[in-house]
């Protein structure tokens, strides 16, 4: 497939496919859902494969008119009868978009397994998790794709596989709890080859998005434009459930807003104009449509973690930078106002690096006061690994204090901390035994 950059996730998609179960693509809008699921397909015989994308309102109408209207769609497109079709590969896009379909995927894909290999992509999860959950469940594999990550957008930059590098087993030993010194040493020598691209590539993508498509433009604010109304105009209104869209449009921006702050539901719902219980659910929708992340609270009571207020960080820095109205650079560093971005964009690294874990590692933030507090604790395999986001160069040993903190409130606790985690702009160090100094250019 010309220009296609491989993505990280491409192995879980093939042990899904292989494992006979039906693969599920979510995530946002132009994440690159179906170029990744054509490419899955690429390289088999044409006449064993064919894609139908669902944006299609009279092949939706079709396929959703009776029981046997896919086998028959498929027969069409296949050209061949159906006793004839095996290990056929069908591919649909937009799915959500037809939910009442699901019921004629698991009907196939019980009675004649192995028949036809489904591959299904969605970009809302209001209208296709719970049917998936309720309808697939335990036939279904869930692989969600996030834009790029600095890593996929710097070899797309330099033409490379980001598959064929060290730096995804380094990142999933980091999120497991066995990073250690040797991986350090690896990180900063693999850092050591195009340091001076890699340092740019991540300056640049503090504000600019990591969608594949505009990843590399040097002006991409219309790409951004056209992208939030699209998705405010069509996307959003098509759910439903909005009611006003010029309501919806001030929450989201209000949301962008107060990145990484700590969530008050009142004082969001002033902001935007609406009230607390409106501003909760279009906040819900947000996640829904793979827009906004939320970070809950680390507390050993798992009450509270539902009862205390949230952090909120968008998908994309680049979607931030848009509802901000194209900040300028040189404003927002002589502001201080930079380590938003900074810490925006490695929150939506850590999501990201986190989604292509089996393991599902949970991410929260831990704050006892406004000086204790650390910026994100990485929950995984029962070890629990504080991080903390800085937008500083040079190294300080104030910025181990909130980690300091945290490791203190839970000594008697027992908790595995195996190690801490700064992120930061500068260079990497190791100022003791247990804490690792990662600047973000090494994770591109």
């Amino acid at each position: 497939m010309s220009g296609y950059t491989p993505r990280l996730v491409e192995g879980a998609c093939t042990r899904a496919l292989k494992a006979g179960k039906i693969l599920v693509i979510t995530g946002a809008r132009q994440t690159g859902k179906s170029t990744l699921a054509r490419h899955l397909v690429e390289e088999l015989p044409k006449e064993r494969t064919v894609a139908m994308n669902l944006d299609d309102p009279f092949l939706r109408d079709r396929l959703v008119s009776s029981e046997g209207a896919l086998i028959a769609e498929v027969e069409r497109r296949a050209s061949r009868p159906w006793r004839d079709i095996d290990d056929f590969y069908l591919v649909l896009d937009e799915v959500q978009k037809a939910p009442a379909l699901f019921e004629s995927v698991k009907a196939i894909h019980d009675e004649f397994p192995g028949r036809v290999r489904f591959i299904l992509t969605g970009s809302s999860a209001l209208l296709m998790h719970d049917p998936v959950a309720e309808t697939l469940a335990g036939r279904a594999r869930i692989v969600h794709l996030h834009p790029f990550t600095l890593h996929e957008g710097f070899c797309h930059w330099q033409g490379e596989d980001p598959n064929r590098d060290v730096l995804a087993g380094t990142i999933a030993r980091l999120l497991r709890g066995s990073f250690d010194k040797e991986d350090f040493q690896g990180l900063v020598e693999r850092g050591r080859a195009h340091a001076g691209a890699r340092k740019a590539w991540v300056t640049r993508h503090l504000l600019q998005p990591l969608f594949p498509e505009p990843c590399l433009e040097e002006r991409p604010e219309e790409w951004l434009r056209d992208y939030l109304v699209t998705y405010l105009e069509k996307d959003v209104s098509s759910l439903g459930s909005v009611g006003n869209l010029d309501l919806f449009r001030s929450c989201v921006r209000a949301v962008a807003a107060r990145l990484g702050s700590t969530v008050k539901w009142e004082a969001l719902a002033s902001d935007a104009g609406a009230t607390a219980v409106t501003v909760k659910r279009y906040v819900g929708l947000l996640e829904q449509t793979f827009v906004a992340l939320r970070l809950r609270p680390f507390t050993v009571n798992p009450l509270k973690r539902v009862v205390r207020a949230p952090k909120l960080y968008l998908a994309d820095n680049g979607i931030a930078w848009g509802l901000r109205d194209f900040e300028d650079m040189a404003l927002l560093r002589a502001s201080g106002m930079i380590g938003v971005y900074a810490e925006q964009l490695a929150a939506a690294e850590m999501f990201k690096w986190c989604a292509l874990e089996p393991t599902a590692p949970v991410l929260r933030f831990w704050q006892k006061t406004k000086v204790s507090e650390v910026d994100m604790v990485i929950s995984n395999r029962g070890y629990h690994i504080p991080v903390e986001i800085k937008v500083g160069e040079e190294f300080s040993t104030a910025w181990l204090r909130g980690l300091d903190a945290f490791c203190a409130d839970h000594v008697n606790l027992k908790l595995r901390i195996p190690y801490r985690v700064v992120l930061h702009l500068g260079e990497p160090s190791l100022p003791d035994e247990r804490t690792f100094v990662l600047p973000l250019w090494l994770l591109a």
